[in-house]
């Protein structure tokens, strides 16, 4: 049986963490050879197809996409150069890896005896042929190895590079909290995850913010909202961790707080506890009418998500709640009537 765990070699694939890679196989004459190579793909989880010509290798090549083509080489069949050029001439197949491997005519399932292969002379993975006193290594299949590992980091540092795109998207760019976006898929998200359970929201809004930023300038009117961001983002953890949450910029001086699986008088302490931290900075505001640093005001709100559930009205419920503590006189938090 052939062994797949050659020195220094790490596992190859990861089926449920890594899409495995198309390869195309032009089809040798020995079965027992055959049988054992697709064997060894198998074995590393690969995705092949067979392909009996060049003409069928580069017809699947345009819906596979294939990572590797394999060329068997036989002496006693066509010149392997030939079919070489022929993939090279072909527009969907000129850029893909070509690896030549010998006919395995002497493999027995008990011995390794003659168990050799060589690549084609301009393949960039190409090795050295192993001494004549080393066991024999099948090179064709440490290059294929190889190849694959290098594009499993490759995919790997493009995962984390499209996750850290996709966080950016989410992200507001100046209090690096979630953008109104991220706010609506997280909302949704939750009313689905929350049936028959509370589904509570904060609003929050800084009170005279229009005068800070005319008394004080937009620079300075930028870093206050960095540091009621922060200042929220510290009060909601410090409530709810590890509980789920988020924290969003809902827009200019607007910030807003989902609470899944928390009730209306809890969600309540959680908005005075905002409230407290944000009085706390001491951000000063002299042209506030009623305190010299800045204050917020916030509306709570509470549903039981159903399948009729409609997210707007707990929205709306909360934003009437929070204009209702600044029509009030600022500075507070007020708490939807009912429970929708």
């Amino acid at each position: 049986m052939l062994n797949l765990n050659f020195p220094g070699c790490t596992p190859v694939m990861n089926q449920n963490q890594l899409k495995p890679y198309m390869i195309i196989i032009i089809e040798e004459t020995h079965p027992l050879n055959f049988r054992s190579f697709v064997k060894l793909l198998n074995e590393l989880h690969l995705s092949f197809v067979i392909a009996p010509h060049p003409d069928s290798a580069i017809f699947h090549a345009e819906y596979t996409n294939p990572d590797v083509i394999l060329i068997p080489f036989n002496p006693n069949q066509a010149n392997p150069q030939e079919t070489y050029h022929k993939l090279k001439q072909a527009k969907i197949t000129q850029n893909v890896p070509v690896l030549w491997m010998n006919s395995y005519s002497d493999l027995n399932v008990q011995h390794l005896t003659s168990f050799t292969s060589t690549l084609e002379a301009n393949n960039p993975f190409t090795v050295s042929h192993p001494s004549s006193g080393d066991l024999p290594i099948d090179t064709t299949i440490k290059s294929l190895k190889n190849q694959i590992e290098m594009q499993q980091k490759l995919l790997i540092k493009l995962q984390a590079e499209n996750q850290h795109l996709k966080r950016l998207a989410s992200l507001d760019d100046l209090t690096q909290l979630a953008n109104r976006r991220q706010f609506y898929s997280y909302l949704q998200e939750q009313s689905q995850l929350c049936q028959n359970d509370y589904l509570s929201m904060i609003l929050c809004d800084v009170d005279f913010f229009k005068l800070y930023n005319d008394t004080y300038g937009h620079l300075a009117g930028d870093y206050c909202l960095q540091q009621i961001a922060q200042a929220i983002e510290t009060a909601v953890r410090r409530v709810r961790e590890p509980e789920p949450y988020l924290v969003a910029r809902y827009g200019g001086e607007e910030f807003a707080v989902i609470l899944p699986h928390l009730d209306q008088e809890n969600a309540r302490k959680v908005a005075e506890e905002i409230q407290l931290q944000i009085r706390s900075l001491k951000i000063p505001h002299r042209s506030s009418p009623i305190r010299s640093y800045i204050t917020s005001s916030l509306g709570v709100a509470c549903s039981i998500p159903g399948e009729e559930s409609h997210l707007q009205e707990l929205i709306s419920a909360a934003d009437k709640a929070m204009y209702q503590a600044k029509s009030e006189g600022r500075d507070q938090v007020k708490v939807a009537s009912d429970i929708l």
